[in-house]
C-alpha cells in the first residue's frame, strides 16, 4: 500500500529492510482502530504543540481508521497528577497502540524519566520521539533505551507511515523515521521535508478542546486573558542563520533550499482563520511563524485581506531590519497589536559575531520608535548567559532595553542547542556541562538565584554578577512591562501574565530594589539617537550609559 508518503523519500538508495528484526511490524494488525496518544512537555502552562495539531489533521483526512488523542505533561496545572507515575499510570488507562512525544531540546532532560516509567509498566508500548530534539539530537535520542522510534523531520507523512507500519499494512521501513530493531541496531531513513503546504490539511485545533471549547485551555502566555487567543500559522521556515537557533541546521540540511521558507495561500489562510474565528469564537490570534515576515509578498497580500475579512487583533513576530515606518503602520492598520522581535544581546558586536544577528542599535532603536509610533505594542525577546558574554554585554542588553522601554520585556537563560553553532562554538571552548540535566530556560516558581547553564567564567562572566545581573533584569520587567488589551468597551485592561521566569526572587529580595524605578521614555527621545551614523552605532549605548546608571 503506497501513500504520498511515498512521493516525499529524498534517499533513492535504501538499505535492504531487516523486517523480521523488527519487534513492531504488525504490532497491531487485529486491531480495528489505532489508538494513537499525542504527547507534549510544558513547563510554561501553554497547552498548544502546533506541530502536533499539524499531525493530527493529517491523520484524520488520511487515516480515519487512526483515533488521536492528546495527552499533555501539563506540570504547571498539578505536579502531582503530571509527575512520571501517575502520568504512565494515566496512559495506561487509555491502553494506546503507541504514544508520540514532541520535544524539545531543554525537555529532554526532564522528559527521560516519563519515557523510563512508561516502558516498565508498559513494555508493549511503542514510544516514537519527534520534535527538535529527535531532529538535531538523532543519535542521543535513539540511544536512549525506552524509546523505539525518532522522527527526524517534517512529521506528517511519517507518522501515517509508522501507523502503517504497526498495522502491516505496509512493507519495509517507516520512512522518515529511525527504529531500533531487536538486536539494538538502528535502522536509519532519510528526513522528510515538506514543500508544499498546499498538500496538506489545516492544522486540527479539536485535540485541545476540552468540553468542546477553550475555555479551560491555556492557549498563550502573552495574550488577552479575557479572550480567546489562538495561536496559528502561515507558514514554516526562516531564512535567517542565527547561531543560537535550531532553524539553522534544519536550513543548512535542507535539500531544495527554495522550498524552505513555505507560506499557505493568503486567501486560503484567511478564510481558515475566518473558520477558527467562528467556530471558537476567536477573539485574538496569535502567528507563531518562525518568522512572519519571511516572505513579504505573502504579508502585504495577507494584511489587506485580513484586514477587510476578519479585523480581530494580532501579534507577530518579526526583525527589526524591515520594522520601517511603513511597515508598522501597514501593520497597525491591518489589526497588529503587538510585535515580538529579538534583540538578544545590547552589544552590537557580540550579537554580530556570536550570534549571526547583524543589526546595529540604531536600527533596534528606530525600529522600536516606529512601532510605538504606529500605535503597536513591543515585546522584545533578550538571551542572558551566552559563550563568552560578558558582565558588560549583559548590562548593554539591560540598558538598550531601558532605552526603549518596550511594553514586554522578556528575557531567558541561553541554552546550548545540539546541532547549532553556537553549541559548536561553546563545545570548542570547553564551556558545556556534562553533569547538569536541568537546563532551565523558564526557571522554577520557587527558585531565588540564576544559574548558568554553561561552565562558569569568572574573568568574563562570574556566577555571581550573572546573578546580579538578572535581579535587576527582573525588577525592570516588573516595573517596566506594561502590555495591555483593549476590551469590548475600549477601556485598556494590564495584560495579565504569568510565567515562571518572573517569580525568582522573595519580598525581601523585592524590597531591596524597590527604589529603582525606570520610566518609558517618550517617542521623540528616539529620533535624534535613531538619525545617528551606522558606523557611530556601536557607541549608541555606552554614551549614554551614565543617564541610565541609579544612584
Amino acid at each position: 500500500m503506497s501513500t504520498v508518503a511515498d512521493l516525499i523519500a529524498v534517499s533513492s538508495e535504501k538499505p535492504v529492510y531487516p523486517q523480521t528484526k523488527s519487534k513492531w511490524f504488525g504490532k497491531a494488525a487485529d486491531a480495528k482502530k489505532l489508538r494513537l496518544v499525542f504527547s507534549f512537555y510544558s513547563p510554561d502552562g501553554n497547552e498548544v504543540a502546533m506541530p502536533l495539531a499539524a499531525m493530527s489533521a493529517y491523520l484524520k483526512r488520511d487515516f480515519p481508521w487512526v483515533e488521536v488523542i492528546l495527552k499533555p505533561i501539563l506540570i504547571v496545572r498539578d505536579e502531582v497528577a503530571y509527575n512520571p507515575e501517575n502520568y504512565a499510570r494515566s496512559i495506561l488507562e487509555l491502553k494506546p497502540d503507541v504514544i508520540a512525544f514532541s520535544v524539545m531540546s531543554p525537555h529532554w532532560y526532564p522528559m527521560e524519566p516519563y519515557f523510563e516509567v512508561l516502558k516498565s509498566m508498559q513494555p508493549e508500548l511503542p514510544i516514537c520521539i519527534g520534535g527538535y530534539q529527535a531532529m538535531l539530537s538523532q543519535e542521543q535520542t535513539i540511544q536512549n533505551p525506552n524509546v523505539d522510534f525518532i522522527c527526524v523531520g517534517d512529521g506528517e507523512y511519517a507518522i501515517g507511515n509508522l501507523m502503517q507500519f504497526l498495522r502491516g499494512s505496509k512493507d519495509g521501513a517507516v520512512d522518515g523515521m529511525w527504529e531500533k530493531l531487536n538486536d539494538g541496531e538502528v535502522f536509519r531513513t532519510e528526513p522528510h521535508q515538506i514543500g508544499d503546504l498546499a498538500s496538506l490539511p489545516f492544522p486540527d485545533y479539536d485535540i485541545f478542546e476540552k468540553d468542546g471549547n477553550f475555555d479551560d485551555v491555556n492557549t498563550s502566555i502573552f495574550g488577552p486573558k479575557e479572550k480567546v487567543v489562538l495561536p496559528v500559522m502561515t507558514g514554516r521556515g526562516c531564512p535567517y542563520r542565527c547561531t543560537y537557533c535550531c532553524n539553522t541546521p534544519l536550513l543548512d540540511a535542507w535539500k531544495v533550499k527554495k522550498e524552505f521558507l513555505r507560506k499557505y495561500d493568503p486567501e486560503a489562510m484567511v478564510t481558515e482563520l475566518i473558520r477558527l474565528r467562528d467556530r471558537y469564537n476567536v477573539g485574538y490570534f496569535e502567528f507563531w511563524d518562525e518568522l512572519f515576515l519571511s516572505n513579504l509578498k505573502f504579508v502585504h497580500a495577507f494584511f489587506a485581506i485580513y484586514k477587510e475579512r476578519i479585523g480581530l487583533p494580532f501579534s507577530i513576530n518579526s526583525r527589526v531590519e524591515v520594522m520601517n515606518e511603513k511597515f508598522c503602520a501597514e501593520a497597525k492598520e491591518a489589526g497588529c497589536h503587538t510585535i515580538w522581535f529579538g534583540i538578544e544581546s545590547g552589544d552590537e558586536t557580540y550579537r554580530s559575531t556570536m550570534l549571526g544577528r547583524k543589526m546595529k542599535n540604531a536600527q533596534v532603536i528606530e525600529a522600536a520608535r516606529a512601532c510605538k509610533a504606529a500605535g503597536i505594542n513591543r515585546l522584545t525577546f533578550n538571551i542572558v548567559g551566552m559563550p563568552l558574554e560578558t558582565a558588560e554585554n549583559m548590562r548593554q542588553t539591560l540598558e538598550l532595553n531601558r532605552l526603549i522601554a518596550p511594553e514586554f520585556f522578556f528575557f531567558f537563560p541561553y541554552i546550548p542547542l545540539r546541532g547549532t553553532p553556537l553549541y559548536e562554538r561553546a563545545k570548542a571552548e570547553g564551556l558545556l556541562l556534562t553533569t547538569k540535566r536541568n537546563l532551565h530556560y523558564l526557571s522554577a516558581a520557587n527558585d531565588k538565584q540564576f544559574s548558568l547553564n554553561m561552565k562558569e567564567q569568572p574573568e568574563l562572566l562570574s556566577a555571581e554578577q550573572y546573578n546580579e545581573i538578572c535581579q535587576e533584569m527582573l525588577v525592570f520587567q516588573e516595573s517596566n512591562n506594561r502590555l495591555s488589551f483593549a476590551d469590548d468597551a475600549g477601556v485598556e485592561q494590564l495584560a495579565s501574565v504569568e510565567d515562571k521566569s518572573f517569580s525568582l526572587v522573595d519580598d525581601e529580595q523585592k524590597a531591596a530594589f524597590a527604589e529603582r524605578k525606570y520610566e518609558a521614555y517618550p517617542v521623540e527621545m528616539f529620533e535624534p539617537i535613531a538619525a545617528a551614523q551606522a558606523e557611530n552605532s556601536s557607541g549608541i549605548i555606552s554614551g549614554i550609559r551614565g543617564l541610565f546608571r541609579s544612584p
